[in-house]
């Protein structure tokens, strides 16, 4: 098979969560099994060209967006075995970050992808790509089903492509006024209360979900969940309507970047073998952050966006009795500023519990998760979540609230063959209840030492996430 990926985040190149981890991930597992996979992804102005040896492809484009017409140019990277074409374009990339501040992205975003999208279907075109599956995500390529369909200028083009739309986050979908609907040259079909239009406005993650062939989200619960109100971000009832086409896979993570043996981002490695390298991980860790280090101190980490999403709220309530119990914690990410004052606030006021790293770092996220005994995810909503996996692999006991793939990929310590610690009233009651739990096993590090090694034992590689795919795609060719 052939498929081209249509995607604003890849790790290395371009990231600011998981959708980056998954473009990195999935391609890679899928061509090392021998299926045929090209990516696009825009050229941002913050990717380092010579850094990755991305090099421009002679070949300029011109696409339409509405009356006007703007210009771009492809550049081509190979990285780890995958073929990746970035659309450059000064008009809308050469500007810092990716889609501008958290709180309120660029004005423009709905023209900057749709600017993308439109190159990819005249790539795809003027290329004879001939894909058998274009694999959409998130809402910055939630238009590709209906361009591939309708094409990018007016004339009808009638793709043969199959389309398959991913939701990694439902929450972000790409509004925009319904004045700018005359840019993407669709038929006026496309804009009625069954398509594209939502509550008056163009919603673009709508347009995907009711134009492409299939739809999955990345596990099986938040598929579920995304199908209600309380977790439906008010498209629950479109997802209901196309449930006979929607699935969940589980995301799986790359063991060569996150293992624990060969990490060289760690003070030591370790194993399931022989866990000594984890200690030192702790004990610096502990120094990094300046702590008392103490093998019998416990250790908390939480690497995160920080926005409502993560249930930063639950830790606002939670932070002083966690504080009283003697545990040392270290918060590493950015987001919203209201938490990245208070997080700094808490390391002030308890400077030898409490450390902040208010920032993204790929060597901090490595030693936190080496380092650290347990690891915190209290979301409110988690469509999968990653660092669960990584911290299972590293023996770091996940804390998680039990929806959408924390539910999924961690057993409480309560049932058979336990790897974590589950709640789920979304309170702060319920979140250090069961972080107390948590903490009461740790006492007794025989029981504590089995339950690191069941969860390093778990197999949540790629490799079973690509199998997945690569059988959902044939389900999607053979219709």
């Amino acid at each position: 098979m052939k498929i081209i990926f249509v995607s604003s985040e890849i790790v290395p190149f371009a990231s600011t969560g998981g959708l980056g981890d998954v473009l990195a991930a999935l391609p890679k597992a899928l061509v090392e099994q021998g299926e045929e996979v090209i990516r696009f992804l825009p050229l941002y102005q913050s990717i380092d060209r010579e850094k990755f040896g991305i090099e421009p492809c002679d070949y300029d484009i011109h696409i339409p967006l509405g009356n006007s017409w703007f210009h771009g140019t492809v550049w081509k990277n190979e990285w780890e075995g995958v073929t990746t074409y970035f659309i450059h374009s000064n008009a809308f990339f050469e500007r810092p970050g990716l889609y501008g501040a958290p709180n309120h992205g660029y004005g423009d975003n709905f023209e900057r992808f749709l600017f993308f999208q439109k190159s990819v279907v005249r790539l795809i075109d003027e290329w004879d790509l001939q894909p058998d599956i274009v694999h959409c995500n998130d809402w910055q390529s939630g238009l590709m089903p209906m361009l591939l369909y309708y094409g990018i200028d007016g004339h009808f083009r009638a793709g043969r492509e199959k389309t398959l739309m991913t939701i990694h986050n439902l929450l972000h979908q790409g509004w925009a006024p319904p004045e700018k609907f005359y840019m993407t040259q669709l038929p006026d079909s496309c804009y009625t209360m069954h398509t594209l239009e939502f509550y008056g406005e163009i919603n673009t993650l709508k347009g995907g979900l009711v134009g492409a062939t299939a739809i999955n989200a990345v596990s099986p619960t938040y598929a579920e969940e995304v199908k209600t109100a309380q977790y439906g971000c008010k498209l629950n009832g479109v997802l209901y309507e196309r449930r006979d086409v929607l699935c969940g896979i589980l995301n799986g993570i790359d063991y060569k970047r996150w293992n624990p043996e060969t990490d060289t981002h760690i003070a030591a490695q370790y194993s399931v073998k022989d866990l000594s390298g984890k200690a030192v991980c702790k004990a610096e860790l502990q120094k990094a952050c300046g702590f008392e280090v103490n093998p019998e101190i416990p250790v908390l980490g939480m690497i995160s966006r920080m926005v409502p999403q993560k249930g930063i709220d639950l830790l606002f309530e939670a932070i002083k009795p966690i504080v009283e119990t003697g545990a040392q914690l270290v918060i590493l990410g950015t987001g919203d500023k209201r938490y990245e004052v208070a997080c700094r606030q808490w390391a002030e006021r308890w400077p030898e519990q409490v450390c902040a790293w208010i920032e993204f770092s790929n060597t901090k996220a490595h030693q936190i998760e080496a380092g650290a005994d347990m690891f915190l995810m209290p979301s409110e909503f988690e469509p999968c979540g990653q660092n669960q996996l990584y911290s299972m692999r590293y023996g770091t006991i996940p804390v998680v609230r039990a929806v959408g793939g924390l539910e999924d990929s961690v057993i409480d310590y309560t049932e058979k063959g336990g790897t974590g610690f589950k709640f789920k009233p979304f309170t702060p009651h319920a979140f250090f209840e069961c972080l107390q739990r948590a903490l009461f096993v740790f006492k007794n590090s025989k029981r504590w030492k089995a339950l690191m090694k069941r969860a390093m034992k778990q197999d949540f590689s790629v490799k079973h996430m690509a199998n997945d795919y690569i059988e959902l795609y044939r389900k999607i060719i053979n219709g």
